[in-house]
């Protein structure tokens, strides 16, 4: 599969059967639940003081990061492949007071901009469905030197996941796949320094449980206290990093 086919599955996914995703019942109550609270957390406060700063919204969607970004202070530019969500965002943004957004549809592996547009570049969920050597260098070309970019990834290494992603296709894209640590490697090469920081093991467990087997069970005790098994097990093991669920990595030119 070229590049252009992939982006035009990409494209006609988005527009329309990604919905899919966004309705099913055990997607809903997972993202609810708060489990991945911790990880969205520290992938904004891993931006820093971004007031007054040039600001890509790097696959925005529908506009929910988008509306965090310009509440920090940042001066936003947004962009998507998909104009039925880049409406969506559209509609949300218009709701906030301030400056407005720039919003424009176009492919992350081929960006409208000049070298060095950007002093930070935020994205989540967005690098796995994407052509990375091509978007990593293209992210690499608008970011300016001393800038910063800070992914919201998953990962593919934990294999009861991996199962599930299989066993669920028609939640995903046909052309998106989960990261390796290989590939967070390949990427962080790119960049003059680089982190990445895992998130969510055991503490899915209870969620899973309450969601699937015992819809009166009270999950959230035990979710909290997995939470914290979650964070000590990784410091002290970063090689079991791999199978948690996602990773924020961050890229500094």
């Amino acid at each position: 599969m070229n590049l252009r086919q992939r982006q035009h599955l990409e494209k006609q996914y988005h527009e329309s059967d990604d919905k899919a995703r966004d309705d099913n019942t055990l997607i809903t109550r997972v993202y609810a639940s708060g489990v991945f609270d911790e990880a969205e957390n520290y992938h904004l406060e891993a931006l820093g003081d971004i007031r007054g700063l040039h600001v890509l919204d790097y696959g925005c969607g529908g506009g929910w990061s988008t509306a965090k970004l310009k509440t920090r202070g940042a001066r936003v530019t947004g962009f998507d492949i998909s104009s039925t969500r880049l409406r969506e965002a559209q509609a949300h943004l218009a709701k906030l007071d301030g400056s407005p957004v720039t919003l424009l549809e176009c492919e992350a592996e081929s960006l409208p901009f000049a070298d060095a547009t950007f002093d930070v570049i935020f994205g989540k969920q967005i690098l796995h469905h994407l052509e990375l050597e091509v978007a990593i260098a293209e992210i690499a070309r608008v970011l300016r030197p001393g800038g910063k970019a800070v992914f919201l990834e998953p990962l593919i290494h934990n294999p009861l996941l991996e199962g599930y992603r299989r066993l669920t296709p028609h939640l995903r894209s046909p052309t998106e796949k989960a990261l390796s640590m290989r590939q967070l490697a390949e990427i962080g090469a790119h960049f003059k320094q680089w982190s990445h920081r895992e998130f969510c093991l055991f503490s899915i467990l209870p969620i899973l449980l309450k969601a699937l087997i015992l819809p009166k069970f009270e999950a959230e005790p035990l979710q909290a206290w997995l939470q914290k098994v979650d964070r000590q097990l990784v410091k002290a093991i970063p090689f079991l990093g791999r199978y948690y669920w996602e990773t924020v990595i961050v890229l500094e030119k």
